[in-house]
């Protein structure tokens, strides 16, 4: 069964999530590039809220930002709202509407499970890469990305590309149906809910290829799309 890998954020009992440093971990050195890359990632949530302004439901992805005021993710993390919390998982004051949020001004999607949100009132200093021709998966090539499982910052997984299936008819066991008609790429790296959206990047050359979709097996394996947005759409968008 495939799974996308939103985190429902929990609208009856939010309780802010506090991790403890990990003390005497060694952090993994990084090129230039990958440090980019690395500050290039968010947390993003976004809840839907009644006319009162109550909160009804919301969820937790993973985001980069590809310009000054945009940010790429999955487009199955997109709510019926425009307000987004960039880089805080304090649940309890989220549901509260107790911190900022910022605005979408406008949403791209290239209906292959992306989407482009133009965000007013914030600048992202630090860019990853994204041009109208991202490469695809190739099979045996090893990948490495950034995520948020669960709301738990930062996290570093490498994997490998193993192969890819069809997507022309939905599994009637998906969780959720996603916007994509297209192959869906299989990279085996452990993933789960949260690391929606986080960009997989290639060993061989650092370059963008791909989002995460799907956690597929109890998240054993992750499922992409190939990315492709028009370079009309990524103009309109910002992104550089």
């Amino acid at each position: 069964m495939r799974k996308v890998l939103r985190s429902l954020v929990s609208l009856v009992i939010m309780a802010t999530l506090t991790i403890s440093p990990a003390f005497g971990i060694h952090k993994k050195q990084l090129t230039k590039l990958q440090e980019n890359q690395h500050k290039s990632m968010h947390v993003i949530v976004e809840v839907e809220r009644d006319v009162d302004g109550n909160p009804l439901h919301g969820g937790l992805c993973t985001a980069y930002a590809v310009g000054p005021h945009t940010l790429l993710t999955a487009q199955h993390c997109d709510m019926n709202t425009n307000a987004i919390y960039i880089d805080n998982t304090d649940r309890k004051a989220i549901k509260e509407n107790r911190v900022m949020s910022y605005t979408i001004t406008s949403k791209t999607y290239d209906n292959e499970d992306h989407v482009l949100y133009v965000v007013s009132g914030i600048t992202f200093n630090n860019t990853i890469v994204l041009t109208a021709h991202v490469e695809l998966p190739k099979q045996g090539v090893h990948t490495y990305q950034w995520g948020n499982p669960g709301g738990v910052r930062d996290q570093y997984r490498e994997g490998l590309v193993i192969g890819s299936m069809p997507n022309a008819t939905p599994d009637p066991e998906d969780e959720e149906r996603v916007n994509a008609t297209g192959v869906v790429y299989l990279i085996a790296e452990p993933v789960v809910g949260g690391d929606s959206g986080s960009a997989i990047f290639s060993m061989e050359d650092g370059q963008l290829i791909g989002v995460l979709t799907y956690g597929i097996d109890n998240g054993q394996i992750a499922g992409v799309y190939a990315i492709v947005f028009t370079q009309a759409q990524l103009d309109a968008a910002g992104v550089r």
